[in-house]
């Protein structure tokens, strides 16, 4: 076995466990609908079983593009990782080609999962689409600015769960769009392909870029986004949170508020869905579909929040 082989095979195995989680939440609405689902899920009624597949989706997909370089700021291995004789660039093709293997694979098991759905209205497949694609493209680059698993996930999903809500929205803020004609449209369509892609490969040369370039300091501790990047927190407070030889109770205190950072930058994402759900409660009927999607979020934000401010901690220190 080659070292090459070794590497691919180290990738694999840190996302087997969570492809499977994944994959399960996308069959949920398949095995619904079959005769021994009432063994299965004997309490659970039917649109439960579709939310919690959706919230599987809307996390799971984003988690495992997010693993391949997540995990090793999680296990901080990523200054052994950089410090192998092997080119970066080499790396970086193997963690990617795992990362589009697994979000493929689980994609293609919600599409085979919501096929009846999907049927009834094909818009959801150029959407979901979309959004895999995003996803799948932005993930080393969120992940490598955040400098953490948790924040690359909270940035890459948040940030494109705010672009789909203003495409689902675009119809009522320009009414003009819902009156193109065939050939209006096919020209909407290829041009939306056409930013897609651009988007895409875009992002994909920055994540590219950004690991070619990127330096691990602190040592094995490290920093991330909000204590490694200057522009993103404040300078005060940034210095306040840094330890101090002459104050162990406030050094206990900081420590404690840094390994919930993670947590930080999911409760910032998860601001402007609470700012602006009322709105959407409030809203006409067209816009029922967008708020429900906001107290979807919401509602998957809350819990996650909850169980990482309890529990992140003495995970962080077990790690």
């Amino acid at each position: 076995m080659n070292p090459r082989t070794t590497r691919i095979l180290k990738e694999e195995r840190s996302l087997f466990w969570p492809w499977c989680a994944v994959a399960v939440a996308g069959v949920l609405p398949l095995v619904r609908h079959q005769p021994v689902s009432s063994l299965i899920f004997p309490e659970i009624p039917h649109w439960m079983v579709e939310d919690i597949s959706f919230v599987g989706f809307f996390f799971g997909i984003p988690l495992l593009a997010a693993l391949s370089f997540g995990n090793e700021f999680q296990h901080r291995t990523i200054s052994l990782l950089l410090s192998q004789p092997v080119s970066r660039m080499e790396i970086w093709g193997e963690k990617l080609s795992v990362m589009i293997v697994a979000v493929a694979s689980a994609a293609l098991i919600f599409g085979i999962g919501w096929r009846a759905t999907l049927q009834q209205d094909p818009d959801l497949w150029v959407m979901g689409g979309a959004w895999v694609i995003a996803i799948l493209a932005s993930a080393a680059f969120w992940t490598l600015a955040a400098r953490s698993l948790l924040g690359g996930l909270a940035l890459n999903a948040g940030v494109h769960s705010v672009i789909l809500i203003v495409k689902i929205n675009l119809p009522y803020w320009f009414p003009r769009i819902s009156h193109l004609s065939p050939a209006e449209t096919t020209t909407a369509l290829r041009v939306a392909a056409s930013i897609l892609l651009c988007y895409a490969g875009a992002m994909l040369w920055l994540g590219r870029r950004m690991f070619a370039r990127f330096q691990a300091t602190g040592g094995i501790a490290g920093d991330d986004l909000l204590m490694a990047g200057p522009d993103v927190m404040p300078r005060a407070l940034a210095g306040w949170l840094r330890c101090r030889p002459t104050e162990p109770v406030l050094n206990l205190i900081r420590k404690e508020l840094r390994l919930l950072r993670p947590v930080w930058l999911i409760s910032l994402l998860a601001v402007p869905a609470w700012i602006f759900l009322p709105v959407y409660w409030n809203a006409k009927e067209h816009e029922i579909a967008v708020g429900g999607a906001a107290a979807l979020m919401t509602v998957g934000l809350l819990p996650l929040i909850a169980v990482l401010a309890g529990t992140m901690s003495l995970g962080e220190e077990r790690t």
